[in-house]
């Protein structure tokens, strides 16, 4: 279950990188965001519910649940604001916060904050590369700053994408076996 939330993710982190680089029109991106918004969080409740991370240890459901869970409440946003005409401000204070769960929880699977979650280094450098890309948004659509624009597209299209997208190939591949990319 955990591949198609993120499998999910990778998509819309691709085609919202496209709409800023202008190759795809805001309303798809505003369109896709709600289907996969709504998807996706159900996708993971279920898996929260069920606890499907257990063997990574008792803490890990609910953490890829958080930092899930705050990517799809940010695609709904996103998918909101394009269809009301906003100006994303709301998407960019959002993602200050998201942002802030996302590198905590980056720190929390590194064990740099302690050891309550499992020591999975694949996690850790993910919700830190993810904790990037909600610090940019918010720099762009919360601050104004929108001379990043092109940096946030690349940003989500190469980093943020692929490291979303590799962990389940990484995964699939190994069978589910855990490899640890850092100590």
């Amino acid at each position: 279950m955990l591949y198609v939330i993120l499998g999910l993710a990778t998509l819309f982190l691709f085609v919202i990188s496209l709409m800023l680089l202008g190759k795809v029109p805001a309303k798809a991106v505003g369109a896709l965001g709600f289907i996969i918004g709504v998807t996706g969080s159900i996708l993971i409740l279920y898996m929260v519910a069920t606890d499907a991370l257990s063997a990574f240890g008792p803490t890990a459901s609910y953490a890829a649940g958080i930092g899930a869970f705050m990517f799809f409440m940010l695609y709904l946003l996103v998918g909101m604001e394009v269809f009301t005409g906003t100006d994303f401000k709301a998407t960019g204070w959002f993602s200050l916060l998201g942002g802030l769960w996302a590198f905590l929880l980056g720190l929390g699977f590194l064990h740099v904050l302690g050891d309550a979650l499992p020591l999975v280094g694949q996690f850790g450098v993910m919700f830190l590369v993810y904790a990037g890309a909600f610090w940019l948004i918010f720099l762009i659509f919360a601050l104004g700053q929108t001379k990043l624009t092109k940096l946030l597209a690349w940003y989500l299209l190469i980093p943020t994408t692929a490291i979303t997208v590799a962990w389940p190939i990484f995964m699939f591949t190994n069978y589910g076996v855990q490899g640890r990319w850092l100590p």
